[in-house]
């Protein structure tokens, strides 16, 4: 059985985060190590919402310890520069693929809580993983460019996978892609071999 670390928050209220990535990655089949990143008494979207952020270190000391192993490491809404920071550290402790989902963004715009500067430390992340999914808000802000609400044409995810790609993630994913008003959806790109 694969053994997969989710580092993601729990929102108490909202269908996202843990509460949606554990039982689906169960459902795969998948042994699930859970590693929470924060405790929020509902997701950004709610007016008033209270975040606790967790330290991942200690777990990682524990696991490690442990001699645990890992086949791969899927982080979701990191709080900060230093939950990145942890995060980064984790990888270089625990050798796996690594899937990064840059929860930061929508709508054209960054989740309240965080700083302006996020989507640059977030790039830190990606460079180090092997497959990132953001959003098009996201994948907009990682790459430097405008957010184009509405359609996206194919020469703007191109532009978009060119400049995520230079960030060093071998496969991209971006979600949310309108490529008529009507339709929604994923794109990939293998940004090693441009497929």
């Amino acid at each position: 059985m694969k053994r997969i670390v989710t580092m993601q928050d729990l929102s108490c209220i909202g269908k996202c985060s843990l509460t949606v990535a554990l039982p689906v990655l169960s459902a795969m089949g998948l042994e699930c190590a859970v590693l929470p990143t924060a405790v929020l008494s509902a997701h950004t979207a709610f007016e008033g919402f209270r975040y606790e952020p967790l330290s991942l270190t200690p777990v990682a000391d524990h696991w490690q310890q442990l001699g645990l192993q890992f086949d791969m490491i899927y982080t979701g809404y990191l709080g900060g520069r230093a939950q990145v920071d942890q995060a980064l550290d984790f990888f270089t402790r625990f050798p796996a693929m690594r899937l990064v989902d840059p929860v930061m963004a929508d709508h054209g715009a960054l989740y309240a809580g965080l700083e302006p500067d996020f989507p640059a430390v977030l790039r830190t992340l990606c460079a180090q993983a092997d497959l990132i999914t953001p959003n098009i808000t996201e994948a907009a802000l990682l790459a430097g460019l405008p957010y184009e609400p509405g359609t996206h044409s194919d020469a703007y995810l191109a532009q978009l996978f060119r400049a995520l790609g230079a960030l060093g993630a071998g496969i991209v994913t971006v979600t949310g892609v309108r490529p008529q008003p009507d339709v929604i959806g994923n794109v990939a790109c293998d940004c090693r071999t441009g497929e």
